[in-house]
């Protein structure tokens, strides 16, 4: 199927692209150069001299830059949203015209445990978060007659390069001793479930957000 991928150069969203391609899946994943994510110039830009029609769109793309309300910089709350969740509708108004003339497609939206719960100094990455799985939500609706299915999937802590940025080596240990399975996820798990979700294995999966976190939310963040 032929496939829009968006954030393929970070951990998770190369995953997918790989899993996708190993089950002979066409994947058009722009790059930054191509496809800049933060102008709707670009967007418009690249949708009008590349009218393609696809099967799956997945929106992987991610901006994650923990600072604390009082001092996070408006434009960087800004950029968190444009890049997570305000251009990925634009890009939805491109494509679901085709896609719905086609009467058939996947759209994935790639959260986060932060689009249900939240932590310190992560505001605008929470708050874009929540906005993607409400989209998704209504997208499920509007778009469920045209036997379109939509949904997210919330990684937990995922081995991942901006894990690493974002969190200190003890940091991280303390994340493992609180996630039931013991381990973070590899980026290899959240492309299996998102390969699903995306296949024709998936029939009746839609308006829902897929939690991917070894078992974190069912109680393992609680205190031993």
């Amino acid at each position: 199927m032929k496939t829009f991928l968006t954030g393929a150069n970070g951990d998770i969203g190369n995953a997918i692209k790989l899993k996708l391609e190993q089950m002979h899946y066409e994947v058009i994943a722009p790059t930054r150069q191509t496809l800049d994510l933060s102008s709707i110039n670009s967007i418009d830009h690249y949708f009008k001299t590349n009218a393609d029609e696809f099967e799956v769109i997945i929106h992987c793309a991610g901006s994650n830059n923990p600072e604390y309300i009082d001092t996070l910089d408006f434009d960087e709350l800004i950029k968190t949203q444009t890049i997570n969740i305000y251009f990925f509708f634009r890009i939805m108004q491109h494509v679901l015209p085709a896609m719905k003339q086609k009467n058939k497609g996947y759209v994935l939206g790639i959260s986060s445990l932060y689009g249900t719960i939240s932590r310190e100094k992560r505001s605008a990455y929470a708050m874009s978060k929540h906005a993607l799985e409400g989209f998704i939500q209504t997208l499920a609706l509007e778009a469920g007659r045209y036997n379109i299915l939509a949904n997210t999937l919330s990684p937990g802590f995922v081995a991942t390069q901006m894990t690493r940025k974002n969190n200190s080596p003890e940091r991280i240990k303390q994340m493992e001793s609180k996630i039931p399975l013991g381990r973070l996820a590899d980026a290899e798990d959240i492309a299996e479930a998102a390969y699903f979700l995306c296949s024709e294995k998936n029939r009746y999966i839609s308006g829902q957000n897929i939690i991917i976190d070894g078992g974190f939310m069912a109680g393992g963040f609680q205190e031993q």
